[in-house]
């Protein structure tokens, strides 16, 4: 088959002769149509993550049964499905707790461990794969697994009906919890950035009110909105301690902070323990998608949620080194970059 496969640090070569993979009697084959490139994928392309290489990366994808390993019930060939990523071991301390976490001592996961979906085929477990409606297009379900996990961070933040929220940034994942947090309930929803593209887009999707840092002191802005006070929520969603430090001025005293952007390996935040006492903050932070694929096929399924207008690149699998040129932000302004194949 076709493959991406991906050698070390910003080497990412498309090969004709991978091998197809063999399904275990347990698993599901699936003939891969859309497969997005995340932010964890611009990290290991980049070097801030290790990844064991050679391997297939891509997390996000849509696709249609191509077989199916022994009996299993509820999966037809073509149905049309996405995949859960993260593949826990079920018999470790963490995976025998009362709630399914990814906590997992001998987790796995399809595109960073094992081998994903920049490739014709890939193979999951039957457990983590989820039906979705024929009608749905497979570049808008490619985003399925971004959205669970924005889920997972709005029921973190606990954003309440009538809350005030900030986001800090509006690249995909921003403007996906943009959306989710309208639907929540916030009264209104800032958003920040450093570029006017992805603001106006942000605009287009609900925000009530945008600041470009580059122009505007974003504390002061949020506060002029607020009476003086801040947001009750603000979530950073960019991956760079100097946003997580944005997020946090832009809040009230006793206001919730929710850390969901995954910063690289190595970075450090630096924050004054007596401030935070000062604020009696709440601080959350959100990992992956426990328990919302479901809740997030039901989403992206309701025609509530606008995944489509987020999609500004789309390549052919042969053109995957510009697409991650694009994505990294070397080559024009894209907001998601989609690899249809």
């Amino acid at each position: 088959m076709r493959a991406a496969v991906f050698y070390g640090v910003g080497d990412i070569r498309v090969r004709s002769d991978v091998k197809e993979p063999e399904i275990l009697k347990d698993e599901v084959l699936i003939n891969v149509k859309a497969a997005g490139i995340c932010g964890t994928d611009l990290h290991i392309y980049r070097g801030e993550w290790e990844v064991p290489t050679p391997i297939i990366l891509g997390h996000e994808f849509s696709g249609v049964v191509a077989d199916v390993g022994g009996e299993i019930e509820g999966l037809c060939l073509g149905d049309h499905v996405v995949a859960e990523p993260n593949i826990t071991c079920g018999r470790c301390w963490y995976c025998r707790m009362s709630e399914r976490n990814y906590f997992c001592e001998n987790l796995k996961a399809t595109g960073v461990t094992v081998d994903g979906a920049f490739a014709d085929y890939v193979k999951v477990p039957v457990r983590n794969v989820y039906k979705i409606p024929d009608e749905l297009p497979f570049d808008e379900a490619a985003l399925i697994e971004p959205l669970a996990c924005c889920i997972r961070g709005i029921d973190r933040a606990g954003i309440k009906v009538g809350d005030r929220v900030a986001i800090v940034g509006a690249g995909p994942i921003g403007l996906i919890l943009l959306q989710l947090a309208k639907l929540a309930g916030a009264s209104i929803v800032i958003q920040t950035d450093l570029r006017d593209e992805r603001l106006e887009m942000a605009e287009s999707l609900g925000a009530d009110y945008t600041i470009n840092i580059n122009r505007e002191d974003p504390v002061e802005a949020v506060k002029e909105l607020t009476g003086g006070y801040g947001v009750d929520v603000a979530i950073e969603a960019v991956g760079k301690p100097e946003a997580i430090t944005q997020a946090m001025r832009l809040l009230r005293r006793g206001g919730r902070l929710n850390i969901f952007g995954v910063s690289p390996q190595d970075a450090v935040w630096r924050v004054k323990p007596f401030e935070l006492y000062e604020m009696e903050m709440t601080i959350t932070t959100s990992y992956r998608s426990p328990f919302t694929f479901q809740r997030a096929v039901e989403m992206a399924s309701s025609g509530k949620l606008r995944l489509r207008k987020l999609i500004t690149h789309r390549f052919r699998l042969e053109e995957i080194v510009e697409a991650f040129r694009v994505a990294g932000g070397a080559v024009g302004e894209a907001v998601k970059v989609v690899i249809e194949i």
